[in-house]
This record gives C-alpha cells, structure tokens and sequence, in this order.
C-alpha cells in the first residue's frame, strides 16, 4: 500500500537576511558595543507600556513574535524599528516559567491584532533548525534599547555587542554558583573578565548567531544575568553580592517543539511552515520513499525552506531544497520522521511523496539512495546494475551513519569507471557531511582503491556519470570503526 504526503508552498519574505548592510560605528557609550546600523536588525521589537521602553522582542512571522517570559506580564502594545505599531491579541506564557524562579523556562510567544508588513526595514529572524549546532566561541550578536551599564542611563540609539557563545558545561556549572537546583534551559554568552554584556531592558531580544550563507538563527533570548558586564572569573570564591555571570539567555533551540506546538495551535498560517510525519511499518520491513515532485526554494546549503528525513527526533539523515527531483530513498529502519521547514519566504510549487513498506532484501530496478542506521544488513552500496555497465547520466547518493563513538570504513571490491584528469567525468565523491562541502577523496578510472575512513560518524557517497564512456561501476561494503581503532558494528552484504 502507498501513501503520500503533500504540501504546497506560498510567497512571503526571507528570514534573517537584513537588506541593509552592517558598517560597524565604534561607540564607547557600551563597553566593547558599538551603536547598530539602522536597518541591520529589522526583525527587532521594542515592547513598550504608555509609550515607555522595557522589553525587547524579535519578528518571527507576519503575526507572531518572540520575547522572554518575565516581559510579558505587563505588555499592552508593541513597537518596531520601522514604526508600525500593534496591540497585542494573543499572550502565550511557557507553563513551567515561574515569577519566583525568572532563569528558567522563560520565554513566551505574542501575536499581534494584525500583520506585520515586510519590508527593507522589517523582516523576520530565522529559528534554527533541530539539528542544527553552534558552538562554543562562536561570535554572536545581542542588540536593544537597554541601560547602558549598570544602574546607567537608556541609550536613545539601538546598541549591539558581540559576544562569543560559552560552553554548555560551563554555563551551567555557572548557573549554579548564581541559583543552584535550577532547570537548566539556557545558554550563555560573554567574556570571562566582563566587559560586554546585554543589560536591564534589552530583556526579550534574540541573541543572534549567523549561518554561513548569510543568514542570522535567533539561538537566543536575553533573560538575565548577575549584574552587567561583570567579571565572573573564580565566581564561587567570591561573596555573592560580588559575583558577575556572562549574559543568560533562554536556549531557543531547547523550546523549538513549544514554539512549534503553540504556533500550530494558534496559527494555520504558520501550519503551513512546519509539518512533521512519523512514519511506521511493521517489524522486518524498511521504509522506501519515492519523490512524486518537488520544487522547493533553493539555498545552498539547504537552511531555509527545505525538507530533512530524521533517524529519531533530532539525527537528520537527509536534507533536500531545489527543483531537482531526488532518487527513491531506502531507510533501513522501521521507523522514520519526515520534516517541512519553511521560514516566512517560499516561492516555490511544494512536494509530494509516496512511502511504502518492502522487505528488508528489497532491491529497486532504479538508483535508490540508501539511508543506513545501525543495522545487521545494511552493508552494501553499489552502482546501478553493477556488475553490467551502469549507464549515462546516473547521479546516485548514500548516506552512512555510525553508531555514537564510531566512524564509518569502506572497503572497495570491484571498481571500473572512466578514467579523466581530476576525475572530471565520471566518479565517486566520498564526503564526510550532508551538505558536500568536507570532501574526503574522489575516486575514478581502474584499480581496486584502498580502503576510506570517514572523519566523524557520517559519510557520504555520491556517485555521478556523464553521458558517455560507462564503465562496469564499482561495489563496496562499510562497517562501522570504533574511534579508539576497534571493530564496532560490522555490516555484511
């Protein structure tokens, strides 16, 4: 039996892109800040009672926006950098935030009495994607209306202050120097010796880190911190009225299946922009996922609209965009999850998919692209009709993923494609990402290669010809390494 899933796009603006460009104009009103661009941050609110400043927020689409919990008790009315101003309908407060404990949970998402309108100077942010990962020392950006030191005075221009990401271990060792016992929902950011720091009333603003294609993630939201720009060096052996903290912010990735739940729920609009399906068949089948169309919006490295497949909630196996029609994929599992994201901007036609059940042996007369979990029989990739000539025009991929600890080893035992300089024609590109761009070896022509390590637990292989000159195409079996040099799971054919 088949069944489909379906989803159409619609058109609407970019998120996370300003279409002003950033000058940076040094200021020494912040301590290692500088004053921001007009229009760099277009997706900033400030939240605002009788006309008053006390709270930052951040655009996430036509209706909603993103602050922190502790702000939202006492806000009427918003106010954006490019003067539109709304009343505010709807009030969404996480359940686990309590005013007695303000570090935790504390996020909160409002929807405004009418549409925000896009434009040069108004534009909404990205949410990360699950998967998605930025790392300690990473330089990201707060920005706001807040206090210029502590106990100081409100700046009458938008300031913005780099700070590098802290580590997850030591945020949370610091946390509980300040609170102990506390949930830990946060991330945080800033020096160890002070200095830079966000500060009373830049509350509800994004923290802000940037993708590689230009694009700015809201990883973040300001929620605290033990004064402002302190030195927080050896916290524990100072007094408490004494101790400082690095900026602390409610971790957005953290709460992306509350923001999703609740938007979903308030909002067919946003429905539209993040759709999962949990796919399931019975014990002894895999799962077979044949592409009917697809046109997608394009990016290079797939971070705006696009659709992921999941080994369980958050390990993506694949990631596709673009109006290229992908190959059939055969999940060697019982169970997949199949993700739509979209920010506030598409323009394309949208998806079908057709997934069925088929026998753990299954074979497909086309080129399938093959997803691996750990598996007993999921050992063999090879070209199509391998051992017969593989035909013009082929361009087949497979993803192999090790167990945690693990990489992945491949072993050639027959090989014979068309031999040309830089292996131009074609060839076999083993890769050790999902996006392409960590490139182990390229392989083409006669001769047995050696044996191919991939760098972490994922490798990619992706095989391609042009339309001539075929050759009898190559066969190859993987197993899974432990780091440490040991045999780890060992795949058959």
């Amino acid at each position: 039996m088949f069944s489909l899933l379906y989803l159409i796009f619609f058109p609407g603006g970019k998120c996370g892109y300003p279409q002003v460009q950033a000058i940076l104009h040094h200021s020494s009103r912040i301590i290692g800040g500088t004053e921001a661009v007009y229009g760099f941050h277009p997706w900033l609110v400030s939240l605002k009672k009788k006309g008053l400043h006390f709270c930052g927020a951040a655009v996430l689409t036509e209706r909603w926006i993103l602050t922190a919990a502790h702000c939202v008790y006492r806000v009427s009315e918003v106010f954006d950098k490019g003067e539109q101003k709304f009343r505010i309908k709807t009030v969404q407060v996480h359940e686990d935030y309590q005013t007695s404990s303000p570090m935790s949970y504390d996020i909160a998402l409002l929807e405004v009495d009418g549409d925000i309108q896009f434009g040069d100077y108004i534009q909404p942010l990205c949410l990360p994607l699950p998967s998605e990962e930025f790392l300690p020392g990473m330089t990201c950006i707060v920005s706001g209306w807040g206090r210029l030191k502590e106990r100081g005075r409100l700046p009458t221009v938008l300031q913005e202050v780099h700070l590098d990401l802290v580590g997850p271990v030591m945020c949370k060792y610091l946390l509980q120097t300040l609170r102990p016992n506390q949930p830990f929902t946060a991330v945080c950011a800033g020096p160890e010796r002070g200095g830079r720091d966000a500060c009373q009333g830049d509350s509800g603003g994004p923290l802000l880190c940037p993708r590689e294609d230009g694009h700015w993630v809201i990883v973040g939201i300001t929620s605290w911190g033990k004064g402002c720009g302190r030195n927080w060096t050896n916290n524990r052996n100072k007094p408490p009225h004494k101790r400082g903290s690095p900026g602390i912010f409610t971790d957005v990735n953290m709460f992306l299946p509350w923001i999703k739940k609740k938007l979903n729920g308030f909002s067919a609009y946003f429905l539209s922009r993040f759709c999962t399906w949990s796919i399931n068949v019975p014990t002894g089948s895999h799962i077979l996922l044949e592409f009917l169309r697809f046109d997608v919006e394009h990016d290079d490295f797939c971070h705006s609209d696009h659709l992921a497949v999941f080994a369980g909630a958050n390990n993506a196996i694949e990631t596709f965009c673009g109006s290229q029609l992908p190959p059939p994929m055969l999940i060697a599992s019982t169970s997949t999850i199949v993700q739509f994201v979209s920010d506030v901007s598409s323009s394309a036609a949208g998806f079908s998919i057709r997934y069925r059940a088929v026998a753990d042996n299954y074979t497909h007369g086309e080129c399938v692209s093959i997803q691996s979990t750990p598996c007993a029989r999921c050992g063999l990739v090879q070209s199509p009709n391998h051992p017969k000539h593989y035909g013009n025009d082929t361009d087949c991929r497979w993803v192999i993923r090790a167990p945690k600890g693990h990489v992945v080893k491949l072993d050639f035992h027959d090989f014979d494609l068309e031999q040309s300089e830089h292996c131009y024609y074609d060839s076999v590109k083993v890769m050790g990402d999902l996006y392409g761009k960590d490139e182990i070896v390229v392989l083409c022509g006669g001769g047995l290669p050696p044996p191919v390590l991939s760098y972490s637990s994922v490798m990619v292989l992706r095989f391609t010809s042009d339309s001539s000159l075929a050759g009898r195409g190559f066969r190859a079996t993987f197993s899974f390494i432990s780091e440490n040099g040991e045999l780890g799971i060992k795949t058959v054919s």
